[in-house]
């Protein structure tokens, strides 16, 4: 990386940040010291406040929308002319999403009007027999007119109780346990029938939102409503439907302003006067004679300068590997970002990540199926590395599981190939000893590996005492313990395995000459021969793995014979069968051959050199959500 440092003229500033978005390769950072009180506010919120209105616009329209949105970033591509049309157009696109709030509103209200349509529907629901308005039952001077409910319980007592009297009780409906009652009383019996209604608990039904209506007339006009509502909801549906044909620009100006507000925030970053303004960042080293070229098309006056960062500045971190190791950039981006002075280790742990996960699914069928599907998916689909790096990454632990599961002699969990035990004697079945030991040999070359990078670090620093007697020194302890197993190697063991010891015991602790501080920490450093046994063991996991895949197909092969057996279609049966279990045992599998073999890169392989708490590099770009922008720019 190297720091960039902008010196411009204020009028300037727009064109050379989007000239640098457009590039995407550079990340704007915050400045420091005195400048940091240059910087200057940069407005966003007008754009900010149409980008959230086209977003919402654009959910609201989601369902209209027929164009399935890319895999992978494979947007469609959006020329200049055209990005320019919609940014001339940006007022009209404004004036649609106004209409589609409106017609969002109106939607609103209507929901609400519906709500109480249905509520004082179905209060009116019980009363279409009362054939009666509020008006005509207020009209009569000389007889007092009410309905009302009783419990059903009291209704016969009231009408034996109101008899006596000119009075006239009816039943026009019930209502759960409730009676739904008209009752008209001459007024010269009124004082002695109210007491007898409310001793039978009589509840008059206050009726003032009928008026003039009986209640099946006011019903009547509540389904009328309902239809009047229904046909306008139909026509703001086509509304809606009118403006979904906008839909791309909607897209296209969404992606416009979501860049113009990244390059707003990037200004807003930097140090401003009058007439001038200071940018600082970090930039790819390759990229700076490029850069420099195209800002100064802009501005010949513009004074750049790029330099190493300090030693106190920690850049940010861009991977800059090779098209297979670019494929297992996930692996590592998934632990932690290393530092800046740490060293990328995707390149070395890349064979051994597609090495662990083809011994652990181990069945070559598995493996084909796997890399071919997958493969035929990214080149019919076009879909570059940087776009599907763990798709890439699969692939390659694709053809590694082939590998392995020709060693293995493993297809379906069948092994068809008898002859292959003269070239690869390995079985895990029947002769497990040897596939345990090669598994153990493999993790001890990975953990050596781990102890060979740091050896590297420590050297590119300068301090090859710490290579040698941090690092070095357990090779040489290890290697003589292994060797010590075989007798004709265990006289040169011992040798390494004692020159290790001697080494740690007197050189752990160089910072001090006391012979009595140097030696108990060295013997506190060779307490670590648990955490390299408990290590070494970790890769046992390599066979567990690979003996249950093969396990499980075999007893599914053996479930799938019994079916085959029967007649016709159990044999169609036993092929449907036969397919859904070996996706099954290949997908769980693979689930565990991917989490396993990251654990054993994080813990194992990482743990012996990692240094992680980098932060990724993240530059002004042109990241859109809907569309490519080909050298667009927003106002």
């Amino acid at each position: 990386m190297k720091k960039l440092t902008l010196l411009g003229m204020r009028a300037e500033r727009e064109p050379i940040l989007r000239a640098l978005q457009t590039m995407q390769c550079l990340e704007v950072t915050e400045l420091q010291g005195e400048t940091a009180e240059l910087i200057g506010q940069v407005e966003t919120g007008h754009d900010s406040s149409d980008l959230q209105r086209v977003k919402w616009a654009l959910d609201k329209l989601a369902k209209y929308d027929k164009e399935k949105k890319p895999m992978f970033g494979q947007y469609p591509n959006i020329a200049p002319e055209e990005s320019a049309r919609v940014l001339e157009q940006r007022q009209d696109i404004m004036a649609l999403t106004t209409r589609m709030e409106n017609i969002e509103r109106e939607l609103s209200e209507l929901r609400g009007q519906e709500t109480r349509i249905r509520t004082s529907a179905q209060q009116m629901a019980p009363w279409q027999g009362l054939d009666a308005s509020p008006d005509a039952l207020a009209a009569s001077h000389t007889v007092m007119q009410m309905a009302g409910e009783v419990p059903t319980r009291n209704l016969q007592t009231l009408s034996d109780a109101l008899s006596p009297y000119p009075a006239i009780i009816s039943t026009v409906g019930t209502l759960q346990d409730k009676s739904l009652v008209y009752v008209a009383v001459h007024h010269s019996a009124k004082e002695n029938a109210l007491p007898l209604m409310e001793e039978a608990e009589f509840v008059r039904e206050n009726f003032s939102q009928l008026g003039s209506l009986t209640p099946s007339e006011f019903s009547a006009g509540l389904q009328a409503q309902e239809k009047d509502i229904a046909a306008r909801r139909e026509q703001l549906a086509k509304d809606t439907e009118s403006l979904a044909l906008h839909i791309p620009e909607f897209k296209i100006l969404h992606d416009l302003l979501s860049l113009q507000i990244s390059q707003n925030h990037a200004a807003g970053k930097s140090a401003q006067t009058a007439t001038t303004f200071l940018l600082e960042g970090w930039v790819p080293a390759e990229y700076a004679d490029r850069m420099t070229a195209q800002i100064k098309k802009i501005s010949p006056a513009c004074a750049i300068r790029f330099e190493d960062p300090a030693d106190d500045e920690e850049p940010t971190i861009l991977f800059r590997n090779g098209p297979v190791a670019t494929a297992f950039e996930p692996v590592v981006e998934g632990f932690s970002l290393p530092t800046y002075r740490g060293i990328d280790p995707t390149a070395v742990m890349a064979p051994f990540y597609a090495c662990l996960f083809g011994m652990m699914l181990s069945d070559a069928a598995y493996g084909l199926i796997m890399a071919v599907a997958l493969l035929a998916f990214v080149k019919v689909k076009k879909i570059p590395v940087r776009n599907a790096k763990m798709l890439y990454m699969l692939i390659f632990c694709g053809g590694a599981t082939v590998f392995w599961g020709i060693t293995y002699n493993t297809f379906f969990g069948f092994a068809p190939l008898p002859g292959l035990a003269r070239f690869f004697p390995l079985d895990a079945v029947n002769d497990p000893l040897p596939v345990m030991g090669l598994c153990l040999a493999i993790g001890i070359i990975h953990l050596f590996t781990g102890l060979g990078v740091a050896m590297y670090m420590n050297i590119r620093r300068g301090d090859v005492a710490a290579a040698i007697c941090d690092q070095f020194s357990w090779f040489l302890l290890i290697s003589g313990l292994i060797m010590l197993i075989l007798p004709p190697t265990a006289a040169v063991g011992r040798i390494l395995a004692l020159t290790g010891v001697s080494i740690i015991l007197l050189f752990k602790r160089r910072d001090t000459l006391n012979p009595f501080k140097r030696l108990l920490s060295g013997l506190g450093a060779l307490y670590g021969m648990s955490s390299w046994l408990s290590d070494i063991l970790s890769y046992m996991r390599l066979f567990g793995m690979g003996l249950a895949t093969g396990v499980i197909g075999m007893v599914f092969n053996v479930l799938i014979s019994m079916v085959w057996s029967g007649g016709i279609f159990a044999k169609v049966f036993a092929v449907v069968l036969f397919i859904v279990c070996h996706l099954f045992n290949l997908g769980i599998n693979a689930l565990g051959a991917y989490v396993h073999s990251c654990r054993l890169q994080y813990i194992e392989f990482f743990g012996k050199f990692y240094e992680d708490g980098g932060k990724p590099f993240r530059p002004l770009d042109m990241k859109t959500r809907y569309v490519s922008i080909q050298n667009a720019h927003a106002e």
